[in-house]
């Protein structure tokens, strides 16, 4: 396997989620987060199975791995619904930079658990990345007990967490079955659970009304972040989980741009230093763990 290919596909992710962040934010606003993550997940579990068919039975013969299958399903679940209410709730440019936890965590994880080995410099650079994410998140600091956060940033915490996480079991699953079979799995996992949101909360006969109104949105964001998720799978079978992982946090610096540049967001002056602590650490990270 060619590592050169791993790095040409981290980084489609890399491009792929920039974009579809920035995408997903519009949509989520437009449609809400359950709705717009079912988009994504149905279109997934449904364009894939051509591609996938003939793995579906002999999957099921060998249960080993099916365990982490579906955690890695339920785990883009929850974290994703997170993650796009705080891209409801937040700034592109304060909730992207957040999501440089989900780096920390899936190098965490690939050096735990995956026996993984990085420079004892990556452990500086994880106090860089906390202090600009700390930085950029906090609004202002009146006195010590009264700390005021940016909107959407508790949910952007938990999804960059869980995120993390399941980089890392995605990585592992694709190595387990195929990349495609393993967007394909937990797609089919994520669609079932959000649809039974739906169904609780009778918003299944809005779906016509979404199509019929925010058809460009819903579509591009769907595309582009299927695609990112299938990039970064195929990465993860290539090269080490921890470098695909890097790579692609390169998303982090091209969305926030992004969320400055088109979205006209405002931030303040600790902020902005924040940010670029934050995005310098990360490119950092993911340099040293590259290297």
């Amino acid at each position: 396997m060619s590592p050169s290919l791993g790095i040409l596909f981290a980084l489609g992710a890399m491009f792929g989620w920039a974009l579809g962040d920035f995408s997903i934010q519009r949509a989520v606003r437009a449609v809400g987060n359950v709705r717009a993550l079912f988009y994504i997940a149905a279109a997934g579990s449904l364009v894939l199975i051509p591609f996938i068919w003939d793995e579906i039975l002999p999957s099921f013969r060998d249960l080993s791995d099916l365990p982490l299958l579906i955690l890695a399903g339920l785990l883009l679940t929850i974290t994703a619904l997170a993650n796009f209410q705080g891209l409801k709730l937040g700034k592109l440019s304060v909730v992207l930079p957040i999501n440089g936890i989900e780096l920390v965590v899936a190098v965490g994880l690939a050096v735990g658990f995956g026996h993984e080995r990085y420079s004892y410099g990556v452990y500086g650079l994880i106090l860089v990345v906390v202090l600009g994410l700390a930085l950029t998140t906090i609004l202002s600091v009146k006195n010590l007990k009264k700390v005021v956060w940016e909107k959407g940033v508790f949910f952007t915490f938990i999804g960059a967490i869980g995120l993390g996480a399941s980089n890392f079991a995605i990585g592992l699953c694709s190595r387990a079955y195929s990349p495609l079979y393993t967007i394909w799995f937990t797609s089919v996992i994520v669609t079932i659970f959000v649809a039974v949101i739906m169904i609780k909360r009778g918003t299944l006969s809005h779906m016509r009304h979404d199509f019929q109104n925010h058809f460009p949105i819903i579509t591009t964001q769907t595309l582009l972040d299927n695609l990112a998720w299938i990039s970064y799978a195929y990465a993860a079978v290539y090269i080490p989980i921890g470098i695909a992982t890097t790579i692609s946090e390169g998303y982090l610096a091209l969305g926030t741009l992004l969320g400055v540049a088109i979205n006209k967001e405002r931030l303040k002056t600790h902020q902005y230093f924040g940010m670029a602590i934050t995005i310098v650490g990360v490119l950092a990270l993911g340099w040293m763990t590259g290297g």
